[in-house]
């Protein structure tokens, strides 16, 4: 499992419409080369597609929505060809701030390719710990300076 963590000096609402703003994502998530958001929008079950690229590879990656609780929290299980794991955002209201706690859990793959990917998630942990504050900097900023 992989986290971070971050305080925003902004209102959970504030820091919730931000995150789950589809016109918004790529600031803050410059991987995001296309996302399409579901149909009907944002709730338990919904199901969205986009494409990203790491590394000079673009790929499909559809998220799952597992929970949506409007100003406290986000889940969802991304599937890519590489992964599958799950991502959750959790708000909660600080003194002049909103704490944003950042979850990844990849699912263990089963049969001999564990052992070679555990060896793999050991050696990129700290790839994997700087990416995700990194984007809840960019979440940050972006917060701070767009309108809303």
């Amino acid at each position: 499992m992989y986290s971070a963590h971050i305080e925003i000096p902004a209102t959970p609402a504030r820091v919730f419409h931000v995150l789950t703003d589809p016109a918004l994502l790529k600031r803050w998530q410059p991987e995001v080369v296309d996302a399409r958001p579901p149909e009907g929008g944002l709730r338990v079950g919904a199901v969205a597609h986009g494409i990203a690229e790491e590394f000079g590879r673009r790929f499909p990656v559809e998220l799952v929505v597992r929970r949506f609780d409007p100003d406290r929290a986000l889940s969802y299980d991304m599937t890519t060809p590489m992964w599958t794991g799950r991502i959750d955002y959790v708000l909660t209201e600080v003194p002049a701030a909103t704490s944003l706690s950042l979850r990844f859990a990849p699912v263990a793959p089963t049969g001999w390719k564990r052992y070679p990917l555990r060896v793999l998630a050991v050696a990129t942990r700290p790839l994997v710990q700087r990416l995700l504050r990194k984007r809840l900097r960019a979440l940050s900023s972006l917060v701070q300076t767009t309108a809303g």
